[in-house]
């Protein structure tokens, strides 16, 4: 397996990454909004967008000041809602 894809799934495996994604799946947004809609301080926010960044999910643009996230490759929504349903799944047949 490619180092790319090692950290694709590695940037998947954190719920913090996985609920900035849930965000940018609605449109582009400034980091600035992100952090207004997470409870989570400054350097963390910047750090999960980062990996984000790294693995290729996420692309930023500047803009002024402003730094502007969107989703780099949407396929990567097919991606979660599948591992969503694996999920979902598994659990059903473990009750």
């Amino acid at each position: 397996m490619n180092k790319r894809t090692v950290m694709l799934f590695k940037a998947l495996g954190c719920s913090w990454r996985l609920k900035i994604l849930e965000q940018l799946s609605k449109g582009t947004l400034c980091i600035c909004e992100l952090d207004d809609l997470f409870a989570i301080d400054k350097t963390t926010l910047s750090r999960h967008v980062k990996a984000l960044v790294d693995a290729g999910l996420v692309k930023e643009n500047r803009n002024g000041a402003r730094k502007e996230l969107s989703i780099a490759d949407r396929r990567v929504l097919e991606i979660v809602e599948l591992a969503k349903s694996i999920t979902d799944v598994s659990s059903q047949e473990s009750e």
